[in-house]
């Protein structure tokens, strides 16, 4: 459940008595009601504008967000109020805690809802929040069904698989459409089914096109402070038309709130690889990956940082590298539509199972942009950029690549 601020309790909070910031404030209003959430949105960022400030502002703001699937920007309005807004503190928490189950955040969601109980002198924000603590116990089928939809286009320098099965590289440039597409929902008591489909063409280096098919099971439960999830996958993809690999696995993941704004988790998955044509009979083999991350979240940004241990055991020791990786990722809310995110890592390799031991070092630099539209969809733009240095000069490459996608989460 969520409310929309009346204008009785805005009204407590006016920074600025203006005609114009209390018209479109009162023009939101009337807008949500008729339930044309965009239009709503609109109003009330011109109140705030306008000189408007105080909790219902950034609350409504919040509201409206939710309403139209931008989680992201209504937990920022959300925390906003939160921080600085003693009165209103426990509803924003419990609405922090719907935004983080909205965006599969289960443990984030219970360190909210739990807050909101505490801090709430209102009884019907603590049975509210009660009522969803109660959903994220073990058995419990709190998940709706999400859908995702995103489609890109874009501009490839380099085109081939050496990122990620360490290839020789390629002198292929083209540009690409890739469709990605996944769907998540419950599928019985603390299950969940989790499924998507992939594909790419490149018009100037179809030897590359490729498609994907992954479906996998979650069983959750909670352990502890620890949210934890396991299950298997199947994954099955094809490389020009022809079957590539199917990678039969499975992960372990365990997620914690260690307060209301930082989280960590730890992940460790393990792939059985098997090729699906002759030619490709080189990946056969298994995987072994341990990921731990923590994240970091203030009022409009959000820092991650984590580290990835991989080790392969593939047919052929020149794609059976045993890897290290550390990464940062960072994302800011510039305006209420416009996000910015970066990321940087750096990945060394080593291949000490061949008769002349390869090292690599591959450098890796992500900017891109997210644009909030109407109905919920998003505008996102990426430029990524690849150096790989190695002491076989065959394996040694520079990567550039562009793209512009529509996303929308249903």
């Amino acid at each position: 459940m969520l409310a929309l601020g009346s204008l009785g309790l805005a009204s407590i909070a006016w920074a600025a008595d203006s005609d114009l910031a209390t018209d479109a404030f009162t023009a939101g209003t009337r807008a949500f009601s008729q339930e044309d959430y965009l239009l709503a949105l609109s109003h009330f960022q011109d109140a705030r504008s306008r000189g408007l400030d105080g909790p219902a502002i950034y609350y409504n703001l919040g509201v409206c967000r939710y309403k139209l699937g931008d989680y992201r920007e209504a937990d920022v309005a959300f925390r906003v109020v939160a921080d600085n807004y003693p009165a209103m503190r426990a509803l924003a928490q419990y609405n922090l805690g719907l935004v983080a189950l909205k965006q599969s955040q289960q443990s984030r969601a219970q360190t909210f809802f739990e807050q909101a109980r505490a801090n709430s002198d209102d009884d019907k924000i603590a049975r509210l929040a009660t009522a969803e603590l109660r959903k994220l116990e073990p058995g419990s089928e709190h998940q709706s069904w999400l859908t995702l939809v995103d489609a890109r286009i874009g501009h490839d320098d380099n085109v081939s698989l050496q990122d990620d099965i360490g290839l020789p590289a390629a002198d292929s440039e083209s540009p690409f459409t890739e469709v990605f597409a996944m769907l998540s929902g419950p599928a019985g008591r603390a299950l969940r089914f989790d499924g998507s489909l992939y594909a790419v063409r490149y018009p100037d280096a179809d030897a590359f096109d490729q498609e994907a098919l992954r479906l996998g099971g979650v069983y959750q439960w909670t352990w502890g402070a620890w949210r934890a999830e396991a299950g298997p996958y199947l994954n099955y993809s094809t490389l020009n038309g022809d079957g590539y690999e199917q990678r039969l696995g499975g992960n372990l993941t365990l997620k914690r709130a260690l307060d209301d704004r930082t989280g960590l988790s730890v992940r460790y998955l393990h792939d059985e690889i098997d090729d699906l044509e002759d030619q490709f009979a080189f990946v056969q083999g298994s995987r072994d990956q341990v990921r731990v991350e923590l994240d970091r979240s203030t009022p409009n940004a959000r820092l991650a940082l984590g580290y990835i241990l991989e080790l392969n055991d593939r047919a052929d020791a020149s794609v059976s590298p045993a890897r290290h990786r550390i990464f940062g990722r960072y994302r800011v809310a510039v305006t209420p539509d416009w996000l910015i995110d970066a990321e940087l890592s750096f990945r060394i390799s080593s291949y000490d199972d061949l008769t002349v031991t390869r090292d690599e070092d591959l450098a890796e630099l992500s900017l891109g942009f997210t644009r909030t539209l109407a109905k919920g969809w998003q505008l996102t733009g990426e430029y990524y950029l690849a150096e790989n240095d190695s002491n076989v000069d065959s394996f040694a490459y520079d990567r550039n690549r562009f793209l512009l996608g529509l996303t929308k989460l249903f």
